[in-house]
């Protein structure tokens, strides 16, 4: 395995570029450019960000498991570095899911949360997500701790249809969604979703460079550790008898 870049690439740095100034423009585009719901009014723009963030937090864990799928079979470092770094990713853009989703539950329903099916999958999925980074706190040996990890994000993983079709399954105050990929088609307004699409990618950005970032972190640390342990402990921490 190639040693990791001590400093971080060029391409790194216009990839970070790009994605915030992607975000600007999708921010711009969901307060000024999208006209307000007929429904809804202005509260709309709120699901921009909130679907988006959902849509790429499903993405992650898809990358998440797979990766760890792939450590599974083959035992690589790169592949369990890779299945952290996006599980990390999934972690943040779930846990901002279920903050927009309660910042717009509370104008709509008076309540930031109800234990519906759509919601507790959501939960379940951070909960979950974030038992992953304590398993691997708990576990010392790498082969055995990337394994566990795979197996968690693997079921999380199988969840995800559960989870995307439980407003159609199942009694929920979720709303019907607009952009129904199992056939009913698309019911949005153009404008809006081409707004809703610019956050997508905007959100789809954040992740790739995130994850990117994340990457090269954790393949540097593993460079260092495996570099401490060929050269031994420094001369003054050796032990006098």
């Amino acid at each position: 395995m190639n040693p990791a870049p001590a400093h971080r690439p060029t391409w790194l740095n216009a990839l970070a570029g790009v994605a915030v100034l992607s975000a600007l423009v999708g921010a711009w585009a969901g307060l000024r450019l999208s006209p307000p719901d007929v429904n809804q009014g202005e509260l709309i723009r709120v699901m921009y960000a909130h679907v988006s963030v959902a849509w790429v937090s499903f993405l992650a864990v898809a990358v998440a498991a797979f990766a760890g799928i792939a450590f599974l079979w083959r035992g690589t470092r790169r592949f369990d570095a890779l299945s952290v770094a996006a599980a990390e990713t999934a972690l943040l853009f779930g846990a901002l899911t279920i903050v927009g989703g309660m910042t717009y539950s509370k104008p709509t329903l008076n309540t930031f949360w109800t234990w519906d099916a759509k919601l507790t999958l959501t939960a379940l999925m951070v909960t979950l997500l974030a038992g992953v980074f304590i398993v691997r706190g708990l576990i010392d040996e790498p082969q055995r701790r990337g394994r566990v990890s795979a197996v968690i994000l693997i079921v999380v993983l199988a969840s995800l249809p559960l989870n995307y079709l439980a407003a159609e399954w199942f009694r929920t105050l979720h709303p019907a969604k607009s952009i129904d990929l199992t056939g009913g088609g698309v019911t949005m307004d153009p404008t809006m979703l081409t707004v809703l699409l610019v956050n997508v990618v905007a959100a789809a950005l954040t992740f790739a460079w995130l994850l990117a970032e994340r990457m090269r972190i954790s393949l540097r640390e593993h460079d260092l550790e495996v570099r401490r342990t060929r050269e031994g402990p420094p001369a003054g921490d050796a032990v006098r008898v």
